[in-house]
Order: C-alpha cells, then sequence, then structure tokens
C-alpha cells in the first residue's frame, strides 16, 4: 500500500479545520433571531441565515445568487424599507464603513419599525469584498421610548399646569394676605378708639358717681327711718356695682395689657369676706338671706387686698342675683390639696346652664339666656385677678341646684 505525501495530509487537515470552522460560524449565523444577509458588492445574495429565508418560505441554498431587491420582494419588505435597505447598502460601500437607520412600517396594530445595518467585510486590499445587511426589529424599544417621550410630556404639561395653579394660588394667598393686613390695621384702630372711649367714658363716669356715693354716705349720719335706711343703703349698693363695673372695665384693660400691679400681702379670709359681705347687709336682709363665712383663723391667704375683695364682691353679687329669697351662701377658705389655700362661693340658686359653661368667663359673656342684664365683665375679671396672683378659678353647677365658684392662691411660703 502506497502511503499519500505528506503535504496531502497536511491539506487535508487544514480542509477539515476549515470545514469545522464554516460549519461553526454557519450554526452562529442561523441561531441569530434577526435576517442577517452577506451580499456582493453587486448587491446579490451570497449567503443568509435560517430567520432571513423563513421571511420567504424558501430554502436558503434557493436564495443564494439573487439580487437583494428581488429578495426583500420575496420576504414581502415594504417598498419604504426596500429602498432604505439599498440606500444604506450604498452608502455602505461609499464610505467602508458601517451604516444605519431606522425606519417605520405600517402594521394592522400600528406602526412598526426596523433598524438596517450595513457591515463591510474587507478584502485583502482593504476593498469591500462582502457587505453584510441586517434587520433588526426594534418595535418594542421604539414603542418604549414614544411611552416614555408622551409621559415626560404629560409631566411636562403637568408640571407647568400645576406651577400655574401654585403660581395663582400664591397670588390669591399674596391678595388675602394684603387683604387680612388691611382688616387687622382696621381691628387695631378700632381696639384703640374702643380703648380710648372706654378710658374717656370711665373717667367722666367717675366724677358723679363719686358724687352720688358721698352723698349717699352723709345720709348715714342723718337720722333717718328705718325704711329711709334701707332705701340708703340700697342705693349704696347699686351705685357701689357701678362702680365695681367701672373698675372693671379699666382694671381688665390694665390687666390684659401687664399694667396692673399686684400687692402681696397676708390677709384674713374672715375679715375680707365679712367686710365684703357687710356692703350686702341691707339686700341680704330684704331677701331672708344667710350669708356665711367660715375659715380657720390662720387660713395662710396672701395677696392684693383691694383685688381680692373685688373678686369675692363679684361672686357673691352673682351669688345674690342668682340665689331666691330665703336661700344660703357659703363663703369659705380652707387649705388647698397643692399647697396654698381654696377659696369658694357657693349658692343655692338657680345654677347655671350647661351650654354656658365654656363662655362664662370670657369678656361680655353671661351665664344663662335671654337679655344681658349686666357686662359680663364680672367673672372675666376675676379670672385675670386670681391668674394674676398665679391662680386659677373654676366652677361646679348643675341647673336647679345651685352653683360653686372656687379659685384657689398659692399660699405665703409658695409666694417666698
Amino acid at each position: 500500500m502506497i502511503s499519500p505525501p505528506p503535504d496531502s495530509e497536511g491539506s487535508d487537515r487544514l480542509r477539515h479545520r476549515l470545514e469545522l470552522s464554516r460549519n461553526k460560524l454557519k450554526a452562529v449565523f442561523d441561531s441569530l433571531g434577526e435576517a442577517v444577509v452577506s451580499l456582493t458588492p453587486d448587491s446579490r445574495v451570497e449567503s443568509i441565515n435560517l430567520s432571513a429565508a423563513r421571511l420567504t418560505g424558501r430554502h436558503p441554498r434557493d436564495l443564494v445568487g439573487l439580487e437583494v431587491q428581488e429578495f426583500l420582494k420575496l420576504a414581502r419588505v415594504p417598498a419604504g424599507m426596500r429602498r432604505a435597505c439599498q440606500e444604506t447598502f450604498r452608502r455602505m460601500l461609499q464610505e467602508g464603513q458601517n451604516q444605519s437607520q431606522v425606519v417605520e412600517a405600517p402594521g394592522r396594530d400600528g406602526s412598526f419599525f426596523y433598524e438596517i445595518l450595513a457591515s463591510p467585510s474587507l478584502g485583502q486590499q482593504g476593498e469591500v469584498a462582502l457587505g453584510i445587511l441586517q434587520l433588526r426589529d426594534v418595535t418594542a424599544y421604539k414603542r418604549m421610548e414614544q411611552t416614555i417621550r408622551e409621559y415626560s410630556l404629560s409631566l411636562e404639561d403637568k408640571v407647568a399646569q400645576r406651577t400655574r395653579e401654585l403660581s395663582l394660588a400664591h397670588e390669591e394667598l399674596k391678595k388675602e394676605k394684603e387683604s387680612l393686613a388691611e382688616a387687622n390695621e382696621r381691628l387695631l384702630r378700632l381696639e384703640q378708639l374702643r380703648h380710648d372711649l372706654t378710658n374717656m367714658v370711665v373717667h367722666d363716669m367717675k366724677g358723679p358717681l363719686a358724687e352720688v356715693m358721698g352723698n349717699l354716705d352723709l345720709l348715714t349720719y342723718e337720722p333717718l327711718s328705718q325704711t329711709q335706711e334701707e332705701f340708703r343703703d340700697l342705693a349704696l349698693i347699686g351705685a357701689d356695682d357701678l362702680f365695681r363695673m367701672i373698675m372693671n372695665l379699666l382694671d381688665i384693660d390694665r390687666l390684659e395689657e401687664g399694667r396692673l400691679q399686684v400687692r402681696q400681702e397676708d390677709l384674713s379670709f374672715r375679715e375680707l369676706a365679712g367686710s365684703v359681705r357687710d356692703k350686702f347687709k341691707t339686700l341680704i336682709k330684704l331677701k331672708e338671706l344667710t350669708v356665711e363665712v367660715e375659715a380657720p383663723d390662720e387660713d395662710g391667704l396672701t395677696g392684693d387686698p383691694d383685688l381680692l375683695a373685688r373678686v369675692l364682691q363679684n361672686l357673691l353679687t352673682n351669688a345674690l342675683n342668682h340665689t331666691p329669697e330665703g336661700g344660703r351662701i357659703v363663703m369659705k377658705a380652707e387649705p388647698g390639696a397643692e399647697e396654698g389655700v381654696v377659696v369658694s362661693v357657693a349658692d343655692t340658686g338657680s345654677g347655671i346652664p350647661k351650654a354656658s359653661h365654656g363662655v362664662i368667663f370670657q369678656k361680655f359673656g353671661q351665664a344663662g339666656p335671654g337679655p344681658k342684664t349686666s357686662t359680663g365683665l364680672g367673672l372675666s375679671f376675676c379670672k385675670m385677678a386670681v391668674e394674676a396672683h398665679g391662680g386659677r378659678i373654676w366652677f361646679e353647677s348643675e341647673e336647679g341646684q345651685g352653683a360653686r365658684f372656687f379659685f384657689w392662691l398659692p399660699g405665703s411660703q409658695a409666694g417666698d
């Protein structure tokens, strides 16, 4: 047996390797999901992968040698896309570089988008030996891009609309702020006018009232019948009430502005409450009321004697006005749960309606429905005066079962 020459064996091995490489390349070429066609410089099909061949329904070997436009027609590629393929391939041949463009094709479910890629395969002299034409479906990306663009435009519109709305709201707020500033300025002017008018009226009233009270007081030195004495005392009570209202007006303004000085003195509740009660002895007698004062000998009460006397007088006046004939009023001082003294004024009168509980300490408030019969400043003054001492005030009442007002003041040790 004659052995083949050595160079023949080498050629067989080379051919075998080339065949393996060609088969591998073809397997890769056919596995691509996109249509890929290699073309000669004169635009004829040199090779084609399975994805491209399926578009025509023919075997790849039946398509080799076809002019590219014939292949594209068999693949039912729209005319516009065929022209784009030809143009892209021509530019690649002229420039010897990769070329691409995206084209839009109509479809039943809307437009489809394809990217056409043309890549050169150069020969030994640097010339274009083959051109690779690739059709890539980029519809999903383009639709996503379009959706993002539309969403971006929508966001821009919404932002612009919201900006306009915020601008309008800002202008409205600016106008509202200016309007409120004007209204506040008017209120301040009105408040100052009210303050000035109140002071003028109060000061104008104090002179004639002092004259009336002085003349009534002179009658205490004249011999009078019992009836005349009662009339005199009732007139004095009325004048004293009016004087108390005037002082309430003045002192509430001072308390609100922090201009009223509160003195701190050791006091006896028995003496303070007794002197207040004595001012109303004629009224108490005529209404057949029982007014009691209860307190330990050493009650530890400290404060401003004038202010606290007027607090008690306001509370006692309310109790006298709302307690029927034959009723009972108790003015009491006792040690508080905290260090200090709790003072209370309790009556057996008509009580305070539930609806009035929230407004009873407000300025110009009143306990109960119906026409106003007072300024409504008495309890407001009590609250301010007690709080000016560092204390607090409250009440307990049920309609028809009387009322009991309390106020707590810090004791003498707490004030040290």
